[in-house]
């Protein structure tokens, strides 16, 4: 039973976290070293969108997986410590009391696993040394906790300090969600208010096409009612016409057949006074011509 190296576990930030079942749990987000000794102690992992702390202790990591001694359930009901990245005392404990380890302070100033190799390099120096060579490899920081004296609080103390109903500031994972969520609830809002918008505008729009009919209607029937008084006007007018047409016609018949025999028997009298005149001048040319033959 032991303890990652500092190296390994420097590693491991972004890695798949897998309980010893096989299961897999989430992200490695953080790995937090003991401040005495320098080794890796908790690593947190992100669980369906929340932070949890799981013990290093007898953590195997390859291939980009960390495989852990605790199962699922272990992890999910685990106590919270919110977004905090530096454990108390206290809150170690109560992790240790959580997961079954039996923790200890001989080998650290603050509480290691008891039987844990916790050899290897200490100091805060050493520590910080591997943080900052982690963070240069951009992986993730080995982080060391607060320095805390080892005091026992009494359990109303501890059961504050805890705090399981305090809400937890949401994760990264939660916020996107929420904000997924916001836009679902804009987008159902709009189709809403679109539809209820819609069906005011579908009626005054039917309504008004049903004016617009009524109105043509009307309109063809006032014209039908002026137009039928003024063909039956047209009619009449053009049969007066045709009246006047067919009287002036008589009326020229009437008066042109007297004309027509006045000139005849005009005619005829001119014709027999030519005839009579023709007559006399023959006769006095006869004789003339006797007179002058006896002569």
């Amino acid at each position: 039973m032991g303890l990652p190296a500092r190296d390994e576990a420097r590693e491991w930030v972004g890695w798949t976290v897998v309980d010893r079942e096989g299961t897999e749990l989430g992200a490695v987000t953080a790995v937090l070293a003991d401040e005495s000794t320098g080794r890796p102690e908790w690593v947190y992992v992100e669980v369906e969108g929340a932070s949890a702390v799981v013990p290093a202790l007898d953590a195997e990591g390859s291939g980009g997986r960390v495989t852990v001694a605790v199962t699922r359930t272990q992890v999910r009901a685990a106590p919270s410590v919110g977004g905090a990245r530096a454990l108390s005392t206290d809150q170690e404990a109560d992790l240790y009391r959580h997961y079954g380890i039996e923790a200890s302070s001989e080998s650290s100033e603050t509480l290691l696993p008891a039987g844990a190799d916790a050899s290897g390099s200490t100091g805060r120096g050493t520590v910080l040394a591997a943080g900052a060579l982690a963070a240069v490899a951009g992986i993730g920081v080995v982080r060391a906790r607060t320095r805390r004296p080892v005091v026992r609080q009494p359990w109303s103390r501890r059961l504050w300090a805890r705090r399981p109903w305090a809400p937890r500031p949401p994760s990264r994972a939660e916020l996107v969600a929420g904000q997924v969520r916001a836009v679902s609830v804009q987008a159902r809002e709009g189709a809403r208010h679109a539809a209820r918008t819609a069906g005011p505008i579908a009626a005054a729009a039917a309504e008004s096409a049903r004016h617009r009919a009524v109105l043509a209607g009307e309109g063809a029937r006032h014209v039908a009612r002026t137009a039928a008084p003024l063909a039956v006007t047209a009619a009449e007018s053009a049969r007066h016409r045709a009246l006047l047409v067919g009287e002036g016609a008589r009326h020229v018949a009437r008066t042109a057949a007297p004309l027509a025999v006045t000139a005849a028997e005009s005619a005829r009298h001119r014709a027999l006074l030519g005839a009579e005149q023709l007559r006399h001048a023959t006769r006095l040319a006869s004789h003339t011509i006797r007179t002058s033959t006896r002569t």
